[in-house]
């Protein structure tokens, strides 16, 4: 009998697990990206998309996350959420909408957005004062490609 209980409460916590709509931290050289396939190596970029439904996809790149909701024709009530990886913050995930983004050619980002996202307006500026580019927010990177 404790067999039995023991197995519904593990089966219960997979299940609620599996349906989390919190991101997932990014296996950098394990993960690839769901758009390109490739590896995603960089710790300063990746991105991933949360659905309503708890499903995850990771990306290398915020271009190919862009691109992936575009082919798959993703309307925004399907998406629960988006996130990108700090540039600062290596490995850490912020809120795609909450990002402050700067666009250079020398940031070299692994498919060529070379956008780097910041979670604070001061972060971007430091790399906008070494590198200067685009200032952008996410709703102008997703209107402007």
């Amino acid at each position: 009998m404790k067999k039995i209980g023991y197995s519904f409460i593990i089966i219960l916590t997979l299940i609620l697990v599996s349906c989390s709509k919190s991101p997932q931290p990014i296996e950098f050289g394990l993960d690839n990206c769901k758009h390109c396939m490739m590896k995603i190596s960089d710790e300063r970029y990746g991105a991933e998309l949360i659905t309503q439904k708890g499903k995850i996809f990771k990306f290398d790149d915020m271009y190919c996350m862009k691109a992936f909701v575009e082919e798959q024709a993703y309307k925004s009530e399907d998406i629960h959420s988006l996130w990108l990886v700090d540039f600062e913050k290596k490995k850490e995930l912020l809120s795609a909408e909450k990002s402050f983004l700067l666009e250079n050619q020398e940031l070299k980002s692994p498919m060529g957005s070379n956008t780097a996202a910041f979670a604070s307006e001061e972060e971007r500026q430091i790399q906008f004062n070494q590198h200067s580019g685009t200032l952008l927010l996410w709703k102008d990177y997703f209107k402007l490609n």
